[in-house]
């Protein structure tokens, strides 16, 4: 396949395609804008999404492209006035052609004069202090006061009312769209809407994905495909599936104004399979499953979020190796810990060692520039376990730490308490150990935590 990378001049390359409509088209599955204004869309092949597009990929005669670019381009640039286009959708090659065969051509509808500046934070807290997260959903009651307690937001597709509003009222900071990075839903039949959690999210994609593209799936040595519930795991090793990803997620990105992409599931080892009695096939140990997610990973990072300054975090779980958070982190901006401190409700709570384990790959990850989102899992009028769990938050946050209190059955409560509202000031140092308990002092308290006993105390002075 041969690619042909057209620089727009102003309105001209997006009238040049709409001339070419008549031409055969190839379909994109992916999107990367580089800094010198060029969108390149690359396609494996495929069959065509129903009720796609014709858009940007333009099959043409070798011989005929260079005539057909002067002719047109000359012809067009003073006829009509612009026009908007379809929206972008996956990708179709043309009957009996290979890539090899087609001549593609690209034109960008964005132009963007030099690179991004490029940041390693979302929204680095000005000040030290306790910094909370909000996520997943809108509440339900009280939208308007999550901008005076949250410093930082996870949001997802028909949200964007609700993400509106909380810009207007000054909430701080970019705004991200909540997806799913290897899973997609199953709605029950080819004609009903699926969850907008995940990039498959019209109604009728999970059938043409099974249909066209099954080796998209994780499936088993048997041959069935891996998830649970409603939700398939996808191949994060399948290129045709990375494509797909990122062509669904840039799109709803410009579409819907969001600022960046938070990626949930993102797994660091095969344990989550494990406990659903699943093993993948093509992938017989962690190390051939943490290579394939981090080269998924390293992908869209390069390809398409650095390259465009647009943040992207995610939920590293199935920790075993936390060298493996870290090796996940080089292509984030930041990470979420789930299950910080307190661990799952369902479980006997963390180890001491599991529990230092955290706290050193918080620190790490601050130390690299990256934020980390500390989620503590625990029931709202348990107030030893909250003050347990924020304590610890604050033995190791330096400025690029975000905490909050949940349960994951209560994602759309809002939890308020006093002790976050704690004015401690700066901290004089790290955390130290005294006894089994470590130790933090601040300019105007200190906190105190034993892991052991899972106890804490927050005092000022």
């Amino acid at each position: 396949m041969e690619v042909i990378h057209l620089h727009p001049l102003d309105c001209m390359g997006r009238l040049f395609a709409k001339v070419l409509l008549s031409t055969q088209i190839v379909f994109v599955s992916a999107i990367h804008l580089t800094p010198q204004g060029i969108l390149r869309l690359r396609q494996p092949g495929g069959k065509r999404l129903p009720g796609s597009s014709r858009f940007f990929k333009f099959n043409l005669p070798h011989s005929h492209r260079y005539a057909l670019f002067s002719f047109s381009a000359l012809a067009i640039m003073g006829l009509v006035g612009c026009a908007s286009f379809p929206k972008i959708q996956p990708y179709s090659s043309l009957p009996g052609q290979t890539q090899q065969d087609q001549t593609v051509v690209v034109i960008s509808t964005q132009v963007q004069t030099q690179a991004p500046a490029q940041s390693s934070t979302l929204s680095n807290p000005d000040t030290p202090g306790i910094h909370l997260a909000w996520f997943y959903k809108p509440p339900a009651t009280y939208l308007d006061s999550l901008p005076n307690d949250y410093d930082f937001f996870i949001l997802t597709h028909n949200d964007e009312t609700a993400r509106d509003r909380l810009k207007s009222l000054g909430a701080k900071g970019p705004i991200l769209q909540y997806l799913l990075l290897s899973e997609i839903m199953d709605p029950g039949s080819c004609n009903a809407s699926p969850n907008n959690d995940q990039v498959a999210f019209q109604p009728g994609d999970y059938c043409w994905i099974q249909s066209n593209f099954p080796d998209w799936f994780l499936t088993g040595s048997n041959g069935d495909i891996l998830g649970k519930g409603q939700y398939s795991v996808m191949d994060p090793g399948n290129r045709g599936w990375q494509n797909f990803w990122l062509q669904r997620a840039s799109f709803l990105q410009k579409t819907f104004n969001w600022d960046g992409i938070f990626l949930d599931n993102v797994e660091a080892s095969l344990s989550k399979l494990a406990e659903w009695g699943q093993q993948p096939g093509a992938y017989p140990d962690d190390a051939s499953y943490q290579a394939a997610i981090e080269g998924e990973l390293k992908w869209l990072y390069t390809s398409y979020f650095h390259p465009n300054g647009i943040p992207v975090y995610a939920n590293i779980i199935a920790i075993r190796d936390p060298q493996v958070f870290l090796r996940y982190l080089q292509y984030l901006d930041g990470a979420m810990l789930e299950n910080f401190a307190t661990g799952w409700p369902t479980d006997a709570g963390l180890s001491d060692a599991e529990w230092e384990q955290q706290m050193q790959m918080a620190e790490q990850a601050q130390a690299l520039g990256k934020t980390v989102i500390l989620v503590s899992q625990g029931s709202q009028y348990d107030q030893q376990s909250e003050e347990f769990a924020l304590a610890s938050y604050l033995l190791v946050s330096d400025g690029l730490a975000y905490f909050r209190y949940t349960n994951q059955n209560n994602y759309e409560e809002i939890w308020n308490y006093a002790n976050e509202k704690t004015d401690l000031g700066k901290p004089l140092g790290p955390r130290y150990q005294v006894g089994q308990s470590w130790k933090r002092d601040f300019t105007k308290g200190t906190v105190i935590v034993d892991p052991t006993a899972r106890t804490a105390s927050i005092t000022t002075h």
